[in-house]
């Protein structure tokens, strides 16, 4: 773009009836009007004029932030040889914050960042003189407070232009809020792509300092072709935009996750199936459960056109806090090539996020119940072998029953490094769920947060109206039991005599008729304490 440099005249050069004349302006680029900006240098110019002879002219130009101070100054020299009939420039450049010039009250003004008041206290003093003694020298001097300084912030958000998508028919409007602590004046520049050529479509001034204002320019047309457009907002500072976005179709199938759990250094497999009628950018991002925010996991280009292409992301980490977790979620974006902002995305088309990957502080790769089938008498083990970021960690085993919504403590297993499977052996469901049938879950827990939830083992036996009769005055008795089951099974009697060890009896009945209840009777048993049934594997 090409830049106008602004020049502020604030003393006016006074024609003296003899001798040299001069005039003193300051000028910063890119600063349309006072105040100016002290974080950039200024320059002041001096302008000598009306020599009578070729002559050497001295200028010491002495300046200052405090004109109830002229003990803070800095001073220049420069010389210059003037013709008759010419005009000489000089020029100084001056930065504030040179530590010649941050004292005092300027200093602690400069270092107040609540502060955002303009300084209206600087003052200079330029004084010509040259190598003929009967020429008199000329001052030109001002402690009025000019240049008034600012410290300046500025900032653009909520940039928008609408409709998003378009071509060099439409109209568009254009919106952006701005804050500065100084007044401005804000061009709107747009452009066929980010390398320009850039081309000016109207100026509106920033007339709030120190409080947001929306700044808007309609109906503008756009008179190049683009597939995606470009503007910028040119004040005291400026920033680009992309769009609006030439009208492409899109769709998108099949999206995938794998694995759908994991650590902060997990990598982490994402896949989106695309079709669209142009060659774009796809750009996966996903939630930082450290950061709380969107970050970009990365773009691919999908290059066949009109045809569904699988586009895969592979080795993601979704936060780069080691200790993170919780639920993270991702969208896609669709971008023309090279462009920054999506012209659609699919939470735009969908309505809502892709879910997942949960982050946890242990990941639980692999767990297992054995046996596999079994009732409710059954003694199960159950593993789970782990990844962790943590030194040592105990993880709870809960159970829950089929056709229940009561998860049950089983115990804690401590992960301590050594191994990275943990084992819960002989562990039993209550005798209460013996009649139903179904598959049980099973699920890990650390510190009240959930691991994983697994199903098993599966309950292909169901047993209720266990009773036992003594045989006359004998010493004998008869069992039985009523049992359903998924398919034919053999079942056998089991019993304890002192409450602590099982036994076997190696006593089998065949059940026959899956899916209905059937009594079974082992008779003329000796006495047990205590009598289960359990299938023969």
């Amino acid at each position: 773009m090409r830049r106008l440099l602004c020049l502020i005249l604030l003393v006016f050069a006074i024609t003296s009836s003899r001798g040299i004349d001069a005039s003193i302006y300051f000028s910063q680029e890119g600063t349309p009007r006072e105040p100016l900006d002290v974080g950039k240098s200024l320059v002041y110019v001096v302008e000598l004029s009306g020599a009578k002879n070729s002559m050497m002219y001295t200028v010491e130009l002495t300046v200052g932030p405090d004109s109830s101070d002229t003990s803070i100054s800095k001073s220049f020299t420069e010389k210059l040889n003037l013709n008759p009939g010419a005009t000489g420039v000089l020029r100084f450049e001056v930065n504030f914050q040179s530590p010649d010039l941050r004292k005092g009250d300027f200093g602690r003004w400069l270092s107040d960042k609540n502060d955002t008041s303009i300084w209206d206290r600087t003052w200079y003093k330029a004084t010509v003189t040259s190598l003929d003694p009967f020429e008199k020298p000329v001052v030109r001097e001002d402690y009025t407070g000019h240049p008034t300084l600012v410290k300046v912030f500025e900032e653009f958000r909520d940039a928008s232009v609408t409709p998003r998508k378009g071509t060099r028919e439409d109209l568009y409007t254009y919106e952006v809020s701005v804050f500065s602590t100084a007044p401005d004046n804000i061009t709107l520049e747009v452009a066929p792509s980010k390398n320009g050529p850039w081309k000016p479509v109207g100026t509106q001034e920033y007339t709030t300092p120190g409080s947001w204002r929306v700044l808007r320019w309609q109906n503008v047309s756009l008179d190049f072709d683009f597939s995606s457009a470009y503007y910028r907002f040119v004040g005291r500072k400026e920033k680009t935009f992309d769009g609006p976005f030439w009208p492409v179709s899109v769709e998108f199938r099949n999206a995938s996750l794998s694995p759908d759990r994991g650590l902060s250094d997990t990598p982490f497999r994402y896949s989106l199936e695309v079709n669209a009628s142009k060659e774009i950018e796809v750009s996966l991002n996903v939630w930082d459960v450290g950061s709380k925010s969107f970050v970009s996991a990365g773009r691919r280009t999908y290059r066949n056109v009109s045809t569904w292409e699988r586009l895969e992301w592979n080795d993601v980490r979704v936060t780069a806090t080691p200790e993170a977790y919780g639920s993270s979620q991702h969208y896609y974006g669709f971008h023309y090539i090279d462009a920054e902002s999506p012209f659609s995305t699919t939470k735009d088309m969908i309505g809502r996020y892709y879910a997942g990957p949960d982050v946890v502080v242990v990941w639980v790769k692999n767990a297992t119940v054995s046996p596999e089938r079994g009732s409710a008498y059954t003694s199960y083990t159950y593993t789970a072998e782990i990844e962790t970021t943590k030194p040592r960690c105990d993880l709870e085993l809960q159970i829950r029953p089929p056709e229940s919504d009561l998860w049950i403590s089983r115990g804690m297993v401590t992960y301590t490094g050594s191994s990275s499977t943990l084992v819960w052996r002989n562990v039993t469901f209550d005798i209460k769920d013996a009649d139903l049938l179904g598959m049980a879950m099973y699920r890990f827990v650390l510190d009240n947060s959930v691991l994983g939830e697994f199903p098993g083992p599966e309950f292909d036996v169901s047993f209720k109206d266990a009773t036992y009769s003594r045989i006359g005055n004998t010493d004998r008795f008869n069992y039985r039991v009523s049992v359903r089951a998924l398919r034919p099974i053999d079942v056998e009697l089991i019993y304890t005599d002192d409450g602590k060890s099982w036994i076997r009896s190696g006593l089998l009945q065949n059940y026959s008729r899956p899916g209905n209840w059937t009594e079974l009777s082992w008779n003329n048993q000796p006495w047990h304490q205590t009598v289960q049934f359990d299938v023969k594997r």
